[in-house]
Protein backbone atom coordinates (compact mmCIF):
# COMPACT_ATOMS: atom_id res chain seq x y z
CA UNK A 1 0.00 0.00 0.00
CA UNK A 2 1.32 3.46 -0.84
CA UNK A 3 2.40 5.79 1.95
CA UNK A 4 -0.42 8.20 1.06
CA UNK A 5 -3.66 7.72 -0.82
CA UNK A 6 -5.94 10.62 -1.72
CA UNK A 7 -9.54 9.98 -2.74
CA UNK A 8 -11.43 12.91 -4.28
CA UNK A 9 -14.72 11.97 -2.63
CA UNK A 10 -16.71 14.58 -4.58
CA UNK A 11 -16.06 12.48 -7.70
CA UNK A 12 -16.23 9.02 -6.10
CA UNK A 13 -18.03 6.30 -8.06
CA UNK A 14 -20.67 4.50 -6.00
CA UNK A 15 -21.72 0.89 -6.56
CA UNK A 16 -24.38 -1.31 -4.94
CA UNK A 17 -23.46 -2.26 -1.38
CA UNK A 18 -22.27 -5.87 -1.11
CA UNK A 19 -23.49 -8.07 1.73
CA UNK A 20 -21.53 -6.76 4.73
CA UNK A 21 -23.99 -8.13 7.26
CA UNK A 22 -26.40 -5.22 7.68
CA UNK A 23 -28.63 -5.24 4.61
CA UNK A 24 -28.87 -2.72 1.81
CA UNK A 25 -28.24 -5.30 -0.89
CA UNK A 26 -31.61 -4.38 -2.45
CA UNK A 27 -29.99 -1.35 -4.13
CA UNK A 28 -31.21 1.17 -1.53
CA UNK A 29 -27.62 1.64 -0.31
CA UNK A 30 -24.60 2.43 -2.45
CA UNK A 31 -20.98 2.52 -1.34
CA UNK A 32 -17.53 3.66 -2.35
CA UNK A 33 -14.90 1.53 -0.65
CA UNK A 34 -12.01 3.53 0.77
CA UNK A 35 -10.13 1.00 2.92
CA UNK A 36 -12.71 -1.60 4.02
CA UNK A 37 -11.52 -5.22 4.00
CA UNK A 38 -14.20 -7.91 3.81
CA UNK A 39 -11.62 -10.36 5.16
CA UNK A 40 -11.02 -8.50 8.44
CA UNK A 41 -14.26 -6.52 8.63
CA UNK A 42 -12.27 -3.35 9.28
CA UNK A 43 -11.83 -0.13 7.35
CA UNK A 44 -13.77 2.81 5.96
CA UNK A 45 -16.21 3.51 3.15
CA UNK A 46 -18.61 6.18 1.94
CA UNK A 47 -22.27 5.14 2.13
CA UNK A 48 -25.28 6.64 0.35
CA UNK A 49 -28.68 5.65 1.69
CA UNK A 50 -31.66 6.35 -0.59
CA UNK A 51 -34.78 7.96 0.91
CA UNK A 52 -36.52 5.32 3.02
CA UNK A 53 -33.49 3.00 3.14
CA UNK A 54 -32.87 1.10 6.34
CA UNK A 55 -30.25 -1.27 7.65
CA UNK A 56 -31.13 -4.75 8.79
CA UNK A 57 -30.92 -5.45 12.50
CA UNK A 58 -27.25 -6.21 13.14
CA UNK A 59 -24.59 -6.54 15.85
CA UNK A 60 -21.12 -5.04 15.83
CA UNK A 61 -18.35 -7.48 16.70
CA UNK A 62 -15.98 -4.51 16.67
CA UNK A 63 -16.81 -0.84 17.15
CA UNK A 64 -18.37 1.28 14.39
CA UNK A 65 -17.96 5.00 13.81
CA UNK A 66 -19.70 7.18 11.28
CA UNK A 67 -19.81 10.83 10.32
CA UNK A 68 -23.03 12.13 8.79
CA UNK A 69 -21.88 14.07 5.73
CA UNK A 70 -25.36 14.97 4.50
CA UNK A 71 -28.95 14.28 5.56
CA UNK A 72 -30.31 12.51 8.62
CA UNK A 73 -30.21 8.99 10.00
CA UNK A 74 -32.63 7.73 12.67
CA UNK A 75 -31.57 4.87 14.94
CA UNK A 76 -34.01 2.25 16.28
CA UNK A 77 -34.44 4.14 19.57
CA UNK A 78 -35.50 7.39 17.86
CA UNK A 79 -32.09 9.08 18.16
CA UNK A 80 -31.60 11.34 15.14
CA UNK A 81 -28.13 11.86 13.72
CA UNK A 82 -27.78 15.01 11.61
CA UNK A 83 -25.23 16.46 9.19
CA UNK A 84 -21.97 16.94 11.07
CA UNK A 85 -22.69 14.39 13.82
CA UNK A 86 -19.94 11.87 14.56
CA UNK A 87 -21.33 8.69 16.14
CA UNK A 88 -19.48 5.85 17.88
CA UNK A 89 -21.11 2.48 18.56
CA UNK A 90 -19.20 0.10 20.80
CA UNK A 91 -18.33 -3.51 20.11
CA UNK A 92 -21.34 -5.65 20.95
CA UNK A 93 -23.89 -2.94 20.13
CA UNK A 94 -27.03 -4.05 18.27
CA UNK A 95 -29.13 -1.67 16.18
CA UNK A 96 -30.92 -0.83 12.97
CA UNK A 97 -31.18 2.60 11.32
CA UNK A 98 -33.46 4.36 8.83
CA UNK A 99 -32.91 7.38 6.61
CA UNK A 100 -36.34 8.83 5.78
CA UNK A 101 -35.00 11.43 3.33
CA UNK A 102 -31.67 9.79 2.42
CA UNK A 103 -28.17 10.51 3.68
CA UNK A 104 -24.45 10.20 3.02
CA UNK A 105 -22.08 8.80 5.65
CA UNK A 106 -18.40 8.16 6.15
CA UNK A 107 -18.36 4.79 7.96
CA UNK A 108 -15.49 3.02 9.74
CA UNK A 109 -15.75 -0.52 11.10
CA UNK A 110 -13.31 -1.94 13.66
CA UNK A 111 -14.64 -5.48 13.19
CA UNK A 112 -17.33 -7.45 11.41
CA UNK A 113 -21.08 -7.07 11.63
CA UNK A 114 -23.37 -10.05 12.15
CA UNK A 115 -27.11 -10.58 12.06
CA UNK A 116 -28.93 -10.08 15.36
CA UNK A 117 -32.27 -10.76 17.02
CA UNK A 118 -34.65 -8.19 18.48
CA UNK A 119 -34.17 -9.82 21.91
CA UNK A 120 -30.50 -8.71 21.79
CA UNK A 121 -31.37 -5.00 21.54
CA UNK A 122 -30.60 -2.77 24.51
CA UNK A 123 -30.57 1.01 24.97
CA UNK A 124 -27.42 2.53 23.48
CA UNK A 125 -27.13 5.54 25.80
Amino acid sequence: MPQRTITPTHAAAFTPLPDLGFGGVDGSMLWHNLTYSRTSGTGSYLLKMAPGASSALHAHVGAEEFLVLEGELVDFDGQIFRTGDHVQLGAGSVHTSLSPAGCRLLVTHWGRTTSARVSEMEPLN
